[in-house]
């Protein structure tokens, strides 16, 4: 029975309506059967009796006739109160669930820090959603449509029913506290206005914005987007990839997806202060943290330095690109931050 109402909140309404008519079916026939009434003559004594309007009997009904006529009543009444006290339960059920998971979606807002807020969770926006959440992120979703905002729900993201182009949306979402902000609405336009307003909240946050005609990516970059990416490109790209060289593709898909436990890729930024600082990679690639690939190193304002030298000195404010086991890409994390000894 719990199943059912899960799957269908007005079940108890259609039973309760199914008992009504059956009623009704059940009356008319006992009317022919006992009174021998016509059939439009025991439908009417069995509305007029259930619905206890006291219009006037078309016949002095037996014995037989006043006990089915009192049965009727009982049934008709208990039917009456069953499908008021359902739809009255159903009405105040729904508020009582709507309001309860409003304030658990609020109070769940309250305690996160350091998530990422996907704007729309439509095809694009579920997949970046729970690419996210696989990777252990924090998660909030803001969708417009309420039949959505229920299905973010069940999937288990902290969802925010409203226009994402609004700035009171995006504040209640946490963007003041959040890591980055993907933009993923079915309209340019829409993408755009997003990535303006929220770079205005947040300079400093990282904004990836979708763009579905060519010439939005250059306006998403001018609203304050850090990254334009086209699904239809991307996609096209990977497939072609795909083709030309399925296992580089795969393997990539497997470190980036962290499917291979034994190897992670990750980025790590080398904060001001750390112990690496001024040191050659050859120096801290030492130990416990020999093995670990630097597969790339960006440097602020300057192109990607791909597979860099041994004797590359790191300084304050680079990112690493590295490939390791994950215990020993995590130390390698905390030496970047670490304050020199």
């Amino acid at each position: 029975m719990n199943k059912i109402r899960k799957s269908n909140p007005y079940w108890h309404i259609r039973t309760a309506l199914i008992a009504f008519v059956a009623l009704i079916g059940v009356g008319t026939i006992g009317y022919m059967l006992i009174e021998h009434m016509g059939f439009l003559d025991s439908l009417y004594m069995t509305v007029i009796t259930v619905s206890t309007v006291g219009y006037r009997e078309i016949m002095i009904p037996t014995r037989n006739g006043e006990i089915f006529t009192m049965i009727i009543i009982i049934g008709g009444l208990a039917s009456v109160v069953y499908v008021t006290t359902s739809i009255v339960e159903l009405l105040i059920e729904g508020r009582l669930l709507d309001m309860m998971g409003r304030r658990r979606v609020l109070r769940e807002l309250q305690d996160i820090t350091g998530h990422y807020i996907v704007c729309g969770y439509g095809r694009v926006g579920r997949q970046i959603a729970k690419e996210c959440q696989a990777q252990g992120t924090g998660v909030v979703v803001i969708e417009a449509d309420q039949a959505v905002v229920e299905a973010g729900l069940r999937d288990g993201f902290i969802t925010v029913k409203g226009n994402a182009t609004e700035e009171k949306v995006l504040r209640e979402a946490g963007l003041e506290r959040s890591s980055g902000l993907v933009t993923a609405l079915s309209s340019d336009a829409d993408n755009l206005f997003v990535t303006m307003t929220a770079r205005i909240i947040r300079p400093d946050v990282f904004i990836v914005g979708r763009y579905n005609s060519d010439e939005t990516e250059s306006k998403l970059y001018r609203a304050g987007a850090d990254r334009a990416i086209s699904p239809h490109n991307v996609g096209g790209r990977h497939m072609a990839a795909l083709l030309l060289k399925p296992l580089v593709c795969d393997f990539i898909d497997v470190v980036t997806h962290g499917e291979l436990i034994e190897l992670t890729l990750t980025a790590i930024h080398v904060e001001r202060g750390a112990a690496v600082v001024s040191r050659s990679i050859k120096d801290v690639l030492v130990g416990d943290l020999k093995g670990i690939g630097i597969l790339g190193l960006k440097r602020p304002k300057r192109d990607f330095d791909t597979n860099p030298r041994g004797d590359t000195v790191i300084d304050a404010g680079d990112i690493l690109i590295t490939s390791g086991a994950p215990e020993q890409v995590e130390k390698l994390e905390k030496v970047c931050r670490s304050k020199r000894g």
